[in-house]
């Protein structure tokens, strides 16, 4: 398989992203567990639906994870949700920034890092047909000019998983079919792009978390979080607000939540900006499960209603936890009531 291309940023130095960056990052000289991933979620809060669509390759290996997940209600249980269709070790795409793998999922960046087209042909008389079409310019959360956390970390801002990484909000427009019913899917919601060695055994427990309410205003963080000894998020990682078009990094984040057993019910996450600007926002949850794209790690996906505000709108949280961490912890964990 031919490598992709690009140029991995030292730790602190600024590294813009460009069209380049949709495609391959890999080497012949990459480790054997290089993966790189992409993320287009997608919702129609009317339904209560919040679906997620989540490229897993292993150029390296020559193979790559794929899974569709569309969630209706919270439950424990992954299969209690609406449609899962989850494919592992299908062959990597050559390409990607067009390519149609054999689950009937097709991606094209129609302009790389701005506008995806998502085509799915899938079972049960589902499918879908999105645009992903980029608010902003994509966040670099290892750039020091984009992110104020960035210069003072040592490496990356989770693991060597994420040497590479930007997020994207999106407006995403069109049609979604499940079991035959039909939806129209209209709304903003964020996605990411990520690349970099992928160790997946026992990696720290953190909270990937945005909120939209249309396309005035996303706050989008991540955050550390111990789920198993305390309610507190932190420390703060990463994160931006994207304001009325102006996109700005978040200095600060703080925030509490409350559970049964791992699953966030709601909470509340305090906010503050580059212009110094402070943003509150309350939550609680919608649906959400367990969810595990690949065998070796669970993310507890959690969809959101949110305020902030006389706002209200729509979010999506991700607990990343090891299955080492998950346990490790698990008297911890199932304490929770």
């Amino acid at each position: 398989m031919a490598a992709g291309f690009g140029k991995k940023a030292a730790a602190g130095e600024r590294r813009m992203i460009v069209d380049q960056d949709a495609q391959f990052h890999f080497t012949e000289q990459s480790a054997w567990n290089w993966v790189e991933t992409l993320a287009l979620p997608f919702a129609v809060p009317d339904a209560n639906i919040n679906a997620t669509v989540y490229v897993v390759a292993r150029p390296r290996l020559g193979v790559c994870a794929v899974d569709i997940t569309i969630m209706d209600k919270i439950t424990d249980l992954w299969e209690e949700q609406l449609y899962v269709d989850d494919m592992q070790h299908l062959p990597c795409p050559k390409d990607f920034t067009a390519f149609t793998l054999e689950n009937g999922l097709s991606i094209k960046a129609v302009d790389p890092t701005r506008h995806y087209r998502v085509d799915y042909e899938g079972f049960d008389d589902t499918s879908f047909h999105l645009d992903y079409v980029a608010l902003h310019a994509p966040f670099d959360i290892n750039d020091p000019a984009m992110d104020p956390t960035a210069a003072a970390r040592v490496g990356p801002a989770w693991d060597t998983s994420w040497s590479g990484h930007y997020d994207v909000t999106y407006r995403i427009t069109g049609e979604l079919v499940v079991r035959g019913k039909r939806y129209r899917v209209d709304c903003v919601d964020t996605g990411d792009r990520s690349w970099g060695p992928r160790e997946e055994r026992d990696n720290s427990a953190v909270i990937w978390w945005h909120a939209s309410f249309g396309e005035a205003l996303t706050c989008h963080l991540f955050t550390v979080h111990d789920l198993a000894r305390r309610d507190s998020l932190g420390p703060h990682v990463s994160g931006y607000v994207l304001d009325d078009g102006g996109l700005y990094g978040v200095v600060s984040s703080t925030g509490t939540q409350e559970y049964r057993n791992a699953m966030p019910m709601g909470g509340m996450v305090d906010v503050v900006d580059t212009r110094g600007k402070a943003f509150r926002f309350t939550y609680s949850t919608v649906n959400g499960c367990y969810w595990a794209p690949y065998p070796s790690n669970t993310y507890l996906q959690a969809s959101m209603r949110v305020a902030h505000g006389d706002l209200i709108g729509n979010g999506v949280q991700q607990i990343g936890l090891s299955r080492v961490y998950t346990t490790r912890n698990r008297g911890l964990i199932r304490a929770r009531t």
